[in-house]
């Protein structure tokens, strides 16, 4: 086809328009509902109540169930609102803290490796645990023997955990291709 029978706008070099970023955090509904310690912890307190209401404390034994599940269960919250994770087309951006916030960016050419993990009952709904291996070591985690470079981050109880994986996964290899890098390991 000849180029002079396109219209003008037609005949321009059309940019590409780029992902739209992406965030995913921790849930607080797949912890409790979607994984198999959380229906542990919703089953003990249903039989707290339960023995307190048979021995005549059930309002003392609610009131008590209550007070614990709103003081860890706020910070649980808390804490998963606060810790965000956003993968845009060139870094996966890192945010977390609740009084002490830290941003951290991870190029993504530099991700070598993406994994989910999941128990039985988190199969059945999808969520699972992201661990995101990276050949950055500009972050530590606190170790027994001290600080050691952090090449691995963990992200527990994300919803669609499978989508996010593959979602990392095609813009690893497009970064990797724009910047013309390979991976190479060495043992």
């Amino acid at each position: 086809m000849d180029r002079r029978a396109l219209p003008d706008h037609a005949n321009r070099t059309m940019r590409m328009a780029s992902p739209p970023r992406i965030e995913f955090r921790s849930s607080m509904r797949a912890l409790l509902f979607n994984s198999g310690g959380g229906w542990i912890v919703l089953a003990a307190m249903v039989i707290a109540v339960a023995a307190g209401s048979f021995a005549g404390y059930w309002w003392q034994t609610l009131s008590g169930v209550a007070a614990i599940a709103l003081i860890f269960g706020g910070y649980q919250y808390l804490r998963f609102r606060t810790a965000t994770f956003g993968l845009d087309e060139e870094r996966l951006i890192m945010c977390r803290g609740i009084l002490m916030r830290t941003e951290e960016e991870i190029e993504l050419y530099r991700i070598k490796d993406v994994k989910v993990g999941f128990s039985i009952i988190q199969q059945m709904f999808g969520t699972g645990t992201i661990t995101i291996n990276s050949s950055d070591a500009s972050g530590t985690i606190s170790g027994a023997g001290g600080h050691v470079p952090r090449t691995a981050i963990s992200v527990a109880h994300v919803l669609d955990a499978r989508l996010i994986r593959e979602e990392i996964r095609n813009r690893v290899e497009a970064a990797r291709q724009r910047r013309g890098v390979r991976e190479l390991d060495i043992s």
